[in-house]
């Protein structure tokens, strides 16, 4: 019976490789890969939440029943930024805000800003420029507002706790509570929570969440 001594693991780029060393250089993990000429590829790896580049002859130890994270880019240049006050290095001028969300593993409920530019927010779908002068800082923070959705239209609102005539005003400018009920149902809240909004009452609101108001006559 042939034993399996591959019983170490690595991703290149979303690939998953399994050797039986625990010790490579960058080299050897560029052309397991097959980024060929090794030179020609910056390797970054994704390590306790940032990325810094491996040089060519720069060791990387694997542990069995973990499985190392690496990124390639056809490049000769590393660039340098923060996020959070950590350091990170990446091998092209620009990087998604999704993959910040992904390797740095920060929760999809707070929002990215570009510390380095005013506190200028960084759309979820955005990316960030890292080709100027300079180390651009990014910074995590819990959002100011939210997006949600009233009647199917997407909303901009405060993130606070948001009440019954607060929501309905949203739904239905100028109200008329006098002489109209307005029932209201959320979906997607907090925690995944769902129900009805009355009179009296008020709710915290999420990104995502979703309200439906339907107006009727009190009569």
């Amino acid at each position: 019976m042939v034993k399996d001594n591959k019983k170490f693991e690595f991703t290149v780029d979303g690939a998953i490789y399994s050797i039986g060393d625990k010790v490579m250089d960058g080299s050897q993990i560029r052309e397991t890969a097959g980024k060929v000429p090794a030179s020609e590829f910056v390797l970054i790896q994704i390590v306790e939440k940032s990325g810094r580049s491996i040089g060519l002859e720069d060791e990387v130890k694997f542990a069995p029943g973990e499985t190392a994270v690496f990124r390639t880019f056809e490049s000769d240049r590393v660039y340098n930024f923060t996020v959070d006050e950590r350091g990170w290095e990446w091998g092209e001028g620009a990087i998604a805000a999704a993959d910040l969300y992904r390797y740095a593993d920060i929760d999809e409920d707070r929002e990215l800003v570009l510390d380095s530019d005013g506190d200028t927010i960084i759309p979820v779908d955005g990316k960030i420029d890292l080709s100027g002068k300079g180390v651009e800082r990014v910074r995590s923070r819990e959002p100011k507002t939210v997006t949600i959705k009233v009647n199917g239209r997407p909303r901009t609102v405060e993130k606070r706790r948001h009440s019954y005539r607060e929501i309905a005003a949203i739904a239905y400018p100028n109200p008329d509570f006098e002489n109209f009920n307005y029932t209201t149902t959320y979906l997607h809240g907090v925690g995944g929570a769902e129900g009805d909004l009355v009179e009296g009452e008020s709710i915290m609101v999420k990104n995502g969440m979703v309200f439906n108001v339907r107006r009727s006559d009190k009569s």
